[in-house]
C-alpha cells in the first residue's frame, strides 16, 4: 500500500472576502506544486484547488508538510494552522473517492469537481510531480465519479422540502406573491407546488431563452439581473441557486420581510436576519427527511466503494508483482524438471515442453495473484480492552495500577510497573480458575489460542437456548457472544455447543455466568470439557454474524489460572 496523505483547507466556511486568498491562476498552482515536491521531498505531489477547498496530496513525504503548504499558499502559518485538516492512509483514499464524486461538495453531488481533479493530476504529471501510484489512484477516483454521475442523480430534489416551504408560508399567512431566485431542480419543484396551491410565483433565469423549457406551469419568468427592481412587489423571496456567491446581500435594495434560503451554499447573507422585521430561514431550519437524496447517496456510495476497494486491493499487492512472477517461473521450471523422465519417455516435441512451461507459469501466476488479492482484503479488529490505572474490576479482584517508575527526563528511558489481577480487563479463564485438577493456561499449546470463530448476535435472546443457536460451520471451534449485556448463555446451550466441538467461548461481559451466581454453572460446564473462556471482549458489534479467524494470546506465566489477553479477529 502506498503512503498517501492529504492536507487541506476548506475556505467556504469563511466570509466571501476571504475567498480571494484561495483564487489561484494555473501558473501559480504549477509553481506551488513544483515547490512543494521539492520542499517535502515527496515521491509525488498533487495540488487540488476547487470552489471550496485547497488540498495538498503527497506520496511518502519526508518531512512535515503543514508549514511548507501554508507558506506556499502565502498564508500565515500561526493563523491558518488550526484551520487545516489532515487525512492519511486508506482514510485519505476514501476521502478522494467521495470528494471526486461530489459527495463532500457544498453543492452536493456537483460534477464540476471531476474536471478539477483531472486538471490537478494533469498539472502534476506535466511538471514531473506525479507517480504511477498516485496517477492510478486519481484516475480510478475520476472513473468512479463518472460512473456514478452517469447512473445516479445526486441532486435529485425532495418534495418534502417544497411541502415544508408551503407549510411555513401558510403558517405566516403571507401575501401569495412569491419571488423565487434560481432555476435549479429544487427551485422548479418548489415553484410547481406553490403554483398548484394558488401562489403567484415569479422565477428568475440568467438566460431567459431557457425559460420556455424549464418554467413550471403557471409560473412567471424574470431576468435574474432584474430581481432587485421587483423586490417591492414581494413580501417573500426564496432562493435556490447553485452559485457560490450571495444572490441577496446587505447592500440589496428594499429587503422583503421573509427570506427562505434553500441553496446548499448560502444565497442570502445571514446578517440580513439582524434587521428589524426581517426573517431568514435556511434548509437546515426545516429538518425534513430527504428520502430521494438519501437513496441516491446510498447507491452512489455503494458504487464508489466498489471502485475504492478495487484500487486499494491493487495498490496493496502491486509491489508483489515481480515476486509473484519470479515464484511462478520457479514453480514452472520445477514442474518441468520433475516431469523430465516422463516427458522423455513420451518422445514429445520441444514445442510441447515450451507450451507446458508457459501454461504452468500462467496457472501458478493466477493462483498466486488470487492469494495476494485475498490477503489484501483482510481486516483486523482488536477485541481487547486497553489496560488503565484505576479501571473497574470484578468485585474482590486486585486494583489495576500502572505506575511510571522511570522517565526519559530523569533516567533517559521510560519504564512502567504493572500491578493487576490475572482476570483483569479482557482476559482468558483456564479450568484451573475453578477446578482443583484443572489445567493452567501455560499448559496449553499455542494452537489452542487460535481458532475459527462465529460471532453470534444475542442481544434480543434473553436466556439463550439450544434452539436459538445458528447452524454453525463445522470448521468453527469458537463462538463469540455479542450480548450488549442483555443476554445470558444457558447450560443447555453451552452443552449443545460443546457437543459440536466448540472449545473456546468469548463474551462481552465480565462474567459468563449471571452476576451473583457463585455456583458458576456455565464456567463449570465449559471447564468440565476442557473449554477455555474469554471475558470482557469489546468491538464485537463490528463483526456480528460473521465468521472470523481468532487469535487470542494470554500473558504467558507459570500456573496461570487466567491471564489478560490480546484478542484479534481477522476477516476477509
Amino acid at each position: 500500500m502506498i503512503s498517501v496523505s492529504v492536507l487541506g483547507i476548506r475556505f467556504d466556511q469563511f466570509p466571501p472576502s476571504i475567498h480571494t486568498k484561495f483564487s489561484f491562476t494555473e501558473e501559480q498552482l504549477a509553481s506551488i506544486t513544483i515547490k512543494l515536491r521539492k520542499q517535502t521531498r515527496s515521491d509525488a505531489v498533487i495540488v487540488l484547488s476547487t470552489c471550496d477547498r485547497v488540498e495538498l496530496w503527497c506520496e511518502n513525504p519526508k518531512i512535515a508538510v503543514k508549514e511548507p503548504f501554508l507558506r506556499a499558499l502565502s498564508l500565515p502559518v500561526l493563523t491558518w494552522s488550526e484551520h487545516t485538516y489532515s487525512i492519511i492512509g486508506e482514510d485519505a483514499i476514501d476521502h478522494l473517492f467521495s470528494l471526486t464524486c461530489g459527495l463532500l461538495s457544498p453543492l452536493y453531488g456537483e460534477d464540476q469537481i471531476i474536471s478539477q481533479v483531472h486538471t490537478s493530476l494533469l498539472r502534476s504529471r506535466i511538471h514531473g510531480c506525479a507517480s504511477p501510484s498516485m496517477e492510478y489512484l486519481f484516475r480510478e477516483a475520476i472513473t468512479s465519479a463518472k460512473a456514478v454521475h452517469s447512473t445516479v442523480d445526486l441532486q435529485i430534489p425532495d418534495e418534502t422540502v417544497a411541502m415544508a416551504v408551503l407549510t411555513l408560508l401558510e403558517e405566516r399567512k403571507v401575501d401569495k406573491q412569491v419571488l423565487l431566485i434560481g432555476s435549479s431542480a429544487l427551485a422548479r419543484l418548489v415553484a410547481k407546488i406553490l403554483a398548484e396551491k394558488g401562489y403567484q410565483v415569479t422565477m428568475t433565469f440568467r438566460d431567459l431563452e431557457k425559460a420556455d423549457l424549464l418554467l413550471p406551469k403557471g409560473v412567471q419568468a424574470l431576468a435574474y439581473e432584474e430581481r432587485f427592481d421587483h423586490f417591492a412587489s414581494f413580501s417573500v423571496v426564496l432562493s435556490a441557486t447553485k452559485g457560490m456567491e450571495y444572490t441577496v446581500d446587505l447592500d440589496s435594495p428594499r429587503v422583503p420581510q421573509l427570506f427562505i434560503d434553500l441553496a446548499p451554499v448560502r444565497d442570502v447573507n445571514p446578517l440580513l436576519a439582524e434587521r428589524n422585521g426581517v426573517e431568514v430561514f435556511t434548509l437546515e431550519d426545516f429538518s425534513v427527511p430527504l428520502p430521494r437524496r438519501e437513496a441516491a447517496t446510498a447507491q452512489a456510495k455503494s458504487m464508489v466503494m466498489e471502485y475504492r476497494n478495487r484500487a486499494v486491493h491493487y495498490l496493496t499487492y502491486r509491489h508483489q508483482v515481480k515476486a509473484v512472477q519470479r515464484m511462478a517461473d520457479q514453480a514452472a521450471n520445477d514442474l518441468i524438471f520433475r516431469l523430465n523422465d516422463l516427458l522423455a519417455s513420451q518422445d514429445l516435441h520441444l514445442d510441447f515442453r515450451r507450451t507446458l512451461f508457459e501454461t504452468a507459469r500462467k496457472a501458478f501466476s493466477h493462483q498466486l495473484y488470487q492469494e495476494r488479492k485475498r490477503e489484501a482484503t483482510m481486516h483486523h479488529y482488536d477485541l481487547s480492552k486497553r489496560l488503565e490505572s484505576g479501571q473497574a474490576s470484578y468485585a474482590g479482584d486486585p486494583d489495576t495500577i500502572l505506575e511510571q517508575v522511570h522517565t526519559i527526563e530523569r533516567e533517559g528511558w521510560n519504564l512502567t510497573r504493572l500491578s493487576l489481577g490475572s482476570h483483569t480487563g479482557t482476559h482468558m479463564d483456564s479450568p484451573a480458575h475453578l477446578l482443583k485438577t484443572g489445567k493452567t493456561l501455560d499448559q496449553y499449546p499455542v494452537s489452542r489460542f487460535i481458532a475459527l470463530a462465529f460471532v453470534m448476535d444475542c442481544r434480543n435472546l434473553g436466556t439463550m437456548q439450544p434452539e436459538d443457536l445458528p447452524d454453525l460451520d463445522p470448521s468453527c471451534d469458537a463462538v463469540l457472544f455479542y450480548t450488549a449485556g442483555s443476554a445470558q448463555l444457558s447450560v443447555a446451550c453451552a452443552n449443545s455447543l460443546l457437543s459440536r466441538g466448540v472449545r473456546l467461548f468469548g463474551f462481552d461481559t465480565p462474567n459468563c455466568d449471571r452476576s451473583g451466581d457463585l455456583s458458576f454453572p456455565i464456567h463449570h460446564a465449559l471447564f468440565a470439557k476442557d473449554a477455555l473462556i474469554i471475558e470482557n471482549l469489546v468491538n464485537l458489534e463490528a463483526i456480528v454474524s460473521t465468521k472470523v479467524q481468532l487469535t487470542c494470546l494470554p500473558l504467558f506465566f507459570k500456573d496461570a489460572d487466567g491471564a489478560p489477553t490480546r484478542v484479534i479477529a481477522t476477516t476477509r
